[in-house]
Order: C-alpha cells, then sequence, then structure tokens
C-alpha cells in the first residue's frame, strides 16, 4: 500500500510503473528461493530493511516538520491513504508519512522477532495477537525468550476468553 500511495501521489510515466514491476518480479522470485533456503536470513534482511526503511521516514518527518518541504507540511492526503489508514478526511502528507513510518516500525519488529527463532522449534508469537504500538515502535523486535513469554501471555488471554 505505500508504493500504490506515493505512486497516486507522484503519478509517475508508464516506463517507470513497467519498471517497478519488472523489479518487484525479479525480487519477489529472488526471496521465494531464499525463503526456501533460509527464513530465518531472510527475516532479518526484511528487518534490516525496514529499520532503515523507519530511519528515512523519521528523517523525513523531522524535514517536514522544521520546515524544509512546507508544501508537503500542507499538501492534502491522497484518498487511497485516508481509507487505508484511516485517517482524517483533512489528513495532510505528513499524516500520510507518520502513518507508513508506523507500518514499516511494525515490520521491523515482527520480521526481527521472526529471525530470533528456531523455527522448527518456536512459535509464532503474533499468531494470536500483536503487541501494541508502544512495544513495537519502542525497540526492534523480541528476543526469542521474549517471544515464548508472549506466546504464553497470549495462550492465558485465550483461555481466560473461553470462559
Amino acid at each position: 500500500m505505500h508504493l500504490m500511495t506515493f505512486m497516486t501521489i507522484k503519478k509517475p510515466s508508464i516506463w517507470f510503473r513497467a519498471l517497478v514491476l519488472g523489479a518487484q518480479g525479479v525480487f519477489y522470485n529472488a526471496f521465494f528461493l531464499s525463503y526456501l533456503v533460509s527464513p530465518r536470513t531472510c527475516h532479518r534482511f526484511v528487518g534490516f530493511l525496514e529499520e532503515e526503511a523507519v530511519l528515512t521516514y523519521t528523517r523525513c518527518i523531522a524535514d517536514i516538520e522544521e520546515g524544509r518541504f512546507p508544501e508537503w507540511a500542507t499538501k492534502p492526503a491522497p484518498s487511497i491513504a485516508i481509507d487505508y489508514w484511516r485517517l482524517a478526511p483533512n489528513a495532510t502528507l505528513l499524516d500520510v508519512v507518520k502513518a507508513v513510518r508506523a507500518d514499516e516500525s511494525t515490520h521491523r519488529f515482527v520480521n526481527h522477532s521472526l529471525a530470533n527463532l528456531k523455527q522448527k522449534e518456536d512459535l509464532n508469537p503474533f499468531a494470536i495477537r500483536e503487541p501494541d504500538m508502544s512495544t513495537k515502535g519502542s525497540r526492534p523486535g523480541f528476543t526469542r525468550e521474549e517471544s515464548a513469554a508472549f506466546v504464553e501471555e497470549s495462550r492465558q488471554i485465550l483461555e481466560q476468553t473461553r470462559h
């Protein structure tokens, strides 16, 4: 959705869109084959990629808020972003960038957490529920031990709701 949002804003040429589609096709297949070989490495790679995205969007937000891109502070958010992230009707591009950064933070957290697990032994800590945004936004991921504790906590919550 991030790509769709920014393409809606930029409205790139058909050639640029074709290049993006081609790059996605190559990456998708390479990542698929890599995941078959080493899921842990793929999750770690994506975790680091998302860390860089969080840093980039954080810098972008700072630049907008410090007045370096005044047109971005007041430019209305596209309807695709307002609908997807449930933003206010008067949301701006700054609000969109903040929503995208929050998504990237979640992706970072989930992928680093999954990379810390033993794939054949550990349960997915996110199968039942997700941690709150203050947890996902303040650290890169769960350790293996924290994942196990989160799974147990989730089981207890699930048991309480069944009774």
